[in-house]
């Protein structure tokens, strides 16, 4: 149980005047129960958490208690109620109230559950990225990304696939029967424990001036992390990012995607936009994802008293050095 997640909806409920409470999301199922999965089907809960005071216990059908009795939720009290009844929300509940803030500074245990899932996720991807040729439709190489990701009990939460066909075409490439070509590009939003971590990786195969493409979206990058620092607001970040991309010719690609924000049990908790004041703090993860047409950079980083610290590392891929940083280069075979 994340008795950190507990105390700090108790003190929001008595903020409130609260003295029972509802949870049906699965982010806030996961965050509250350290890590329980409460879903079936993605996005779907199966099960909900009822709040009272200084005790929590579970709902949910009778398909489902033993399972999350042994598997997700040990040592609550459940609940059972017959799978033919349809429960009506009780409340208050977290679908009228948003808990969003009450998650983003991630306790130390909630930090080493990211730190695990990071490593996974970047070994996993990096393993597909280097096997993949040319010949390779889109639709393999998000079979093969997906195998190894759940392979590692990850859960996809967004898996995306393009090859040099429609890379420069679309920003969130759902995989197609298309050759990947000499250039390719995946995407993951996985999650594992709750927490949903972020990348891209991109391989070419001698495609001309990727790897200048790709190095202009790294100095995007990094001046967004050099602006992640905490008191800073997310604002200020976007700002950063806008001015990056005009110093590298490109203004116009600002408005073409959106740019990243605040990560954690939900692959963005808060999107930065414009004017978006929520101020940074040492134990948020952050993931920017600055592109051009064929080219990307997103990797996952929690906020640490010594600056970001990448949560996504792959020791086998190869790296470049931008402002200080290892970062990852574009991989050519």
């Amino acid at each position: 149980m994340n008795r950190v997640a507990q105390a700090r909806l108790r003190d929001w409920m008595e903020s409130h005047g609260f003295d029972r409470f509802y949870i049906y999301r699965p982010e806030n199922f996961a965050w509250l129960t350290g890590g329980g999965d409460n879903t079936v089907e993605v996005g779907e809960g199966i099960a909900w958490l009822q709040i009272d005071g200084g005790s929590m216990r579970v709902h949910t059908s009778r398909i489902e208690v033993l399972r999350l009795a042994e598997e997700e939720v040990h040592g609550l009290e459940i609940q059972s109620h017959p799978w033919w009844v349809t429960p009506s929300p009780q409340r208050p509940n977290d679908l009228e109230h948003d808990l969003t803030r009450l998650r983003l500074v991630l306790s130390p245990e909630e930090q080493e559950r990211f730190r695990s899932l990071g490593v996974a996720a970047a070994a996993a991807l990096g393993g597909v990225m280097r096997s993949a040729e040319p010949a390779w439709t889109e639709q393999k190489l998000a079979g093969a990304t997906a195998e190894a990701m759940i392979g590692e009990g990850i859960k996809l939460q967004v898996l995306l696939a393009a090859g040099e066909e429609r890379i420069f075409k679309y920003r969130h490439p759902l995989p197609k029967d298309r050759p990947l070509g000499r250039l390719c590009m995946t995407v993951v939003c996985g999650r594992r424990s709750g927490l949903v971590i972020n990348l891209t990786r991109l391989c070419s195969w001698n495609y001309p001036n990727a790897g200048r493409c790709h190095e202009k979206v790294l100095r995007v990058e990094a001046a967004a992390l050099d602006a992640s620092r905490p008191g800073i607001s997310l604002d200020d970040v976007l700002k950063a990012i806008k001015d990056a991309y005009v110093e590298i010719g490109r203004a116009d690609a600002f408005n073409q995607h959106h740019q990243g924000g605040i990560a954690g049990y939900r692959s963005r908790e808060i999107v930065a936009v414009p004017n978006e004041k929520t101020r940074l703090e040492t134990g948020m993860a952050v993931t920017w994802n600055p592109s051009l047409a064929g080219a990307k950079v997103e990797d996952t980083f929690l906020l640490t008293a010594q600056g970001p610290e990448n949560l996504t590392v792959d020791p086998n891929w190869p790296m470049i050095t931008v402002n200080g940083r290892k970062r990852p280069a574009l991989l050519t075979a």
